[in-house]
């Protein structure tokens, strides 16, 4: 079976170069049709019914983030490929929100985007059978008398009737149903995968006599004559679980929606059960999930009214100098700081994971300044920062994070105080023109900011803003020297406010910029 594919792009060599680029029917695709902006590309939408969209996020007119709202709004479920430069992250950071399947650089990457049809091809196919599942109508086994008390699980194939779940040997003193998701590396199972891992769970629990195993999509369901109050049962279930779909190299998340003793009532432990999953990014990892389990806004203090509101800017800056001095703890006590700040704060999944994606982007963006081959490697950097919002729960974003930006860092910190003093003096020399703080740096160097001020003044005979003007009006110096204009070197050397600039200079100079600058240029 071949899928349909449209491809959208305003382009003509990039929507030709796509068309022709891919063995498409080779990867089980065909293209239809291709569109040259957004108006174009809902026109060809509704005839050609694609499969797969792959679409130009930034396009004249209807960008294609209208495109793939609009389709969203009107219920379509299409699968989404975003065409993206560099510069349009923010675009990209918004399109993720859509329920996209992927996001391709320009140019585009052959091997990226086949990646991406294997991948779809896997979604699609699972699709495909469950829809013509649906549309038989199965006798009443007990995953059939399950799923019609679920919402949506019997697709109005079925109403449920006690005679058949007594026929089916449901009628037990009590149930607890748990659902499980399966979660591979790239997200999706493959169907043969998810169907295998559930005749294992059924020998595990049903042909034991503990239970039933059922499907609805996204989840494999246990239903258990089996009482999950207790810590030590649940501990028990999910190492089982894990230990089968563990062999498979399989991650997966599991919550309890609680204990019933009527079967008519599980639809209302599904609803909770689905929620927990729903919701996993704030729990711990690694347990069955309950209605009783704490959650990261709960485990945590919460914010104090006066709390000063988190700066991302402040965040970045910290962070890069953090990377820059090669300081992995401080990297490690800034990421959880800056996460558990917005956990409490009452920021949603998305917004957490897009507040580290600009913070990230922030922190790459000032090291591509200073390293040339940071930028060289700027589509392999983006595809980790998309990866950011694939995380999941909270624990493994902030590892993921930690670990993302210690990968910048070459060699180990240093942690003498005299080699803390020469990181701290090398990292002003080349970064003066940033927004240094004495109090940033602290955080940075794991110091208080008093200490670390005193130590810097023994070390180099200079307060540190002191010495810092100094840098910069010597830099300053150097430009003026070149010709460049007052007001840009201002903004070259750290100052925001010329008039600050001027005083600041002659304080050091004993003349003015201007003055200075015709002086040298004269001579």
């Amino acid at each position: 079976m071949l899928y349909n594919v449209l491809l959208v792009d305003d382009e003509p060599m990039i929507r030709e170069g796509l068309r022709t680029l891919i063995d498409w029917e080779g990867h089980g695709f065909r293209v239809v049709g291709t569109a040259a902006n957004g108006k174009e590309a809902l026109q060809k939408f509704g005839v050609e019914r694609p499969d797969l969209l792959i679409i130009d996020i930034r396009m004249p007119g209807m960008s294609g983030l209208e495109v793939i709202e609009e389709l969203r709004k009107q219920g379509e479920t299409v699968h989404v490929v975003i065409l993206s430069g560099y510069a349009d992250f923010d675009y990209a950071k918004k399109a993720i929100t859509f329920q996209i399947d992927g996001y391709l650089l320009k140019p585009v990457d052959e091997d990226e985007l086949t990646d991406y049809l294997k991948d779809l091809r896997i979604k699609l196919s699972r699709e495909s059978e469950a829809r013509q599942m649906a549309s038989v109508i199965g006798e009443w086994t007990r995953e059939a008398v399950i799923q019609s008390l679920l919402p949506g699980g019997g697709k109005g194939a079925h109403r449920y009737e006690e005679s058949k779940a007594a026929e089916a040997g449901l009628i037990w003193d009590h149930y607890d149903l748990v659902l499980i998701k399966l979660i591979g590396r790239t997200g999706e199972i493959e169907s043969e995968l998810a169907a295998r891992m559930k005749r294992m769970l059924a020998r595990l629990f049903e042909d034991a006599g503990r239970g039933a195993v059922f499907s609805i999509e996204p989840y494999i369901g246990l239903l258990l004559k089996e009482k999950l109050h207790n810590e030590q049962a649940r501990k028990n279930i999910h190492k089982e679980i894990a230990s089968l779909v563990g062999q498979h190299g399989i991650e997966f998340a599991a919550a309890s929606g609680g204990e019933t003793k009527e079967l008519a009532s599980i639809g209302k432990c599904y609803e909770e059960a689905s929620r927990l999953i729903q919701h996993r990014f704030f729990y711990e990892g690694d347990q069955i999930l309950t209605p009783e389990t704490e959650s990261l806004v709960q485990a945590g203090d919460a914010q104090p009214d006066d709390a000063e509101p988190l700066e991302l800017a402040a965040v970045t800056d910290k962070l890069f100098f953090a990377v820059d001095i090669g300081n992995f703890e401080a990297i490690a006590q800034l990421v959880s700081y800056t996460g558990r700040r917005m956990v409490q704060g009452g920021c949603s999944e998305q917004d957490i994971k897009s507040h580290f994606a600009q913070i990230v982007t922030g922190v790459l963006g000032k090291l591509a300044l200073a390293d040339p081959e940071v930028q060289s490697r700027s589509r392999q950097y983006s595809s980790g920062i998309i990866d950011i919002y694939k995380q999941s729960p909270y624990s493994s974003l902030e590892r993921y994070i930690v670990r993302f930006l210690h990968g910048f860092i070459q060699g180990t910190a240093s942690v003498g105080t005299d080699k803390q003093m020469k990181k701290m003096i090398d990292l002003i020399q080349r970064n003066y023109q940033e927004n240094l703080k004495l109090e940033a740096l602290a955080d940075v160097f794991n110091y208080n900011s008093a200490y670390l001020g005193k130590l810097f003044k023994n070390t180099t005979g200079e307060y540190f803003n002191t010495y810092l003007d100094k840098v910069r009006i010597e830099k300053a110096k150097q430009l003026l020297e070149q010709g460049m204009k007052v007001y840009q070197v201002a903004e070259k050397v750290g100052y925001t406010n010329v008039d600050y600039f001027h005083s600041k200079f002659r304080k050091y100079v004993g003349t003015s910029p201007s003055s200075y600058r015709k002086k040298e240029t004269s001579e």
